[in-house]
């Protein structure tokens, strides 16, 4: 072991990556806490793990390779069991001529390297990757994938053919395997950062997709007898009947996932070859973003700040659903809370606990409506109202006259843009008069996603929608090659995409002459009004997203 050290201290000192010094100093720390040397080199701040491993890649003619770009196929990863791999620190990642390379963290672990050819029974070759890399690698690879398949092979076929006998349901949708299977579809939810996830039967096998940054991904096809069992142990979390199939149905459940609380809504509905279900992973230890970690523009961030330091008045939130229209709603309200406001939200559900903020979770089955809750919330001396959705006239006119006595009121409505908003309130049958006395502004947004930061390169080219923000010819943009922290989609994470429209004295006037959307918008633009396509554009000017994720989400094509 000491010969060990000694090797790596010289070969580092070697390719002058550390110096003589630095090396003592770092064998008198291991000497105090017994660490690897890699380890308090890294630990002391004298070299990064990175670097660390490129020197020992050089210097042992190994190849230093980055798992993050690599997409490793499952048959390669099954010729090393998990428990074996994790105990040398390493990885099998390719086999080409009979060949096994496997990456490894300590490239000088020659026992670890002999163990693995005397397992797989074929030359080995290493290549050096980070600790880092090799961990994440280890969940990605192993933990869910292998434990799916386990259980698959436990569960056995012994139930096909039981799926419409309530009590043979029952009994397999508390079957350990069936168990720990759905515990594996959240977990590894969670760890992909999905937002949906999607069960569905086909003809002869059920499929798992897992909405990420906004696109569905497949992520296993468990055998179609299993859908019963998976539905029917859904079906008891979320607290449904598992016996009605006919119709759809909605519930929820908490579940505790790595240290994260999450609240999960299910729905539910009968399709050709059985039940779908929906899964909602709403993260309640999450932190609430501030406003300016949405995705504003400076100008329209501008814009917004200002309409909600108003004393009264009515805000509407506009987008489809999922685009974050609560989450800036709940940002908003946290920036503007003081002890001095008394703040009252009614939700359908409540997706963020706000300190000092009283919500209300309305319950139609006990008669607690968004419109009678809100009559009630008005008998409670209110400064400012959040509503989580205007969906009909009856809430609409409680909402505008709330705003007309004294109240600001914040409230979402399922537009594609914000000049939108307008027009759904008439249809709703919210006169005009009552709209330009009430409201103050529209905010439209859609979530776009944002070019991995691990893969990201630059790039020129030039595209006429451009000219929209007075940009012609070829300018720099940044696109994401793909690698597998991104998955390969070139994307990872997301951020809010917004338009603000402010209400002006002649935007209220067409409003009041009923002027169609395209009249009133024209004239906004002329007063200075920003689309998200604009908006957009100058996200993928500055290197946030792509010119083509812009185009996908403003619905244009290139």
């Amino acid at each position: 072991m000491a010969m060990k050290r000694k090797m790596l201290g010289e070969m580092l000192i070697e390719a002058e990556a550390i110096t003589k010094p630095h090396l003592d100093q770092a064998l008198a720390e291991q000497q105090k806490i017994g660490k690897r040397l890699g380890e308090v080199l890294i630990s002391l701040g004298l070299i990064t793990e990175e670097k660390m491993a490129m020197v020992l890649g050089r210097q042992l003619d190994m190849p230093f390779l980055q798992l993050r770009d690599l997409m490793v196929e499952a048959e390669i990863v099954k010729i090393v069991p998990e428990a074996l791999a994790r105990k040398h620190r390493i990885l099998p990642i390719t086999i080409k001529n009979g060949e096994l390379t496997i990456a490894m963290a300590d490239p000088l672990d020659v026992f670890a390297m002999d163990e693995i050819r005397r397992f797989a029974k074929v030359p080995v070759n290493a290549a050096v990757v980070t600790e880092k890399e090799l961990s994440r690698a280890y969940d990605k690879y192993y933990r869910v994938t292998g434990a799916v398949e386990e259980m698959i092979r436990d569960l056995g076929d012994a139930r096909r053919g039981e799926e419409d006998r309530t009590s043979a349901i029952e009994a397999m949708a508390d079957e350990t395997p069936i168990v720990k299977l759905v515990n594996m579809v959240l977990t590894q939810a969670v760890r992909d950062r999905a937002s949906d996830i999607h069960l569905e039967a086909d003809a002869d096998t059920l499929r798992v997709r897992y909405r990420v940054d906004g696109i569905l991904h497949e992520v296993m096809t468990p055998p179609k007898h299993m859908h019963a069992g998976l539905l029917s142990r859904i079906k008891i979390l979320s607290g449904m009947d598992i016996a009605e199939k006919r119709v759809p149905q909605d519930g929820r459940f908490p579940v505790e996932i790595e240290g994260r609380l999450l609240d999960i809504r299910t729905s539910t509905m009968p399709t050709l070859y059985g039940e779908k279900a929906v899964l909602r992973l709403l993260e309640k230890t999450e932190g609430l973003p501030p406003l300016t970690g949405l995705g504003f523009s400076d100008s329209a961030l501008g814009q917004f700040a200002g309409m909600i330091k108003r004393s009264y008045g009515f805000i509407l939130s506009t987008g489809p659903t999922g685009s974050g229209k609560t989450t800036t709603l709940y940002s908003a309200l946290r920036s503007i809370f003081t002890m001095e406001k008394n703040i009252i939200t009614i939700e359908d559900p409540i997706e963020y606990n706000l300190k000092s903020i009283n919500q209300v979770q309305i319950n139609p089955k006990a008669g607690l409506t968004f419109a009678n809750g809100l009559r009630s919330i008005l008998r409670q001396d209110p400064d400012i109202i959040m509503v989580g959705e205007i969906r009909d006239l009856e809430t609409a006119s409680i909402a505008t006259n709330a705003a007309l006595t004294g109240h600001l009121v914040l409230s979402t409505l399922h537009t594609n843009e914000a000049v939108g908003a307008v027009a759904r309130l008439i249809d709703m049958g919210v006169e005009p008069f009552l709209i330009t006395s009430s409201l103050i502004g529209v905010v439209g947004q859609k979530l776009i996603r944002k070019i991995c930061p691990y893969c990201r390169e630059t790039y020129t080219d030039s595209h006429e929608a451009m000219a929209e923000i007075n940009i012609t010819g070829p300018v720099q943009l940044v696109r994401g090659r793909g690698c597998n922290e991104c998955k390969f989609t070139g994307y990872l994470g997301r951020e809010g995409l917004y338009e603000v429209l402010s209400m002006t004295e002649k935007i209220r006037k067409l409003i009041l002459q009923r002027a169609s959307e395209h009249e009133i918008k024209s004239e906004a633009t002329r007063e200075g009004f920003r689309t998200m396509r604009e908006e957009g554009l100058l996200k993928a000017v500055k290197g946030v997203t792509t010119l083509d994720e812009v185009m996908r989400v403003t619905q244009e094509t290139l």
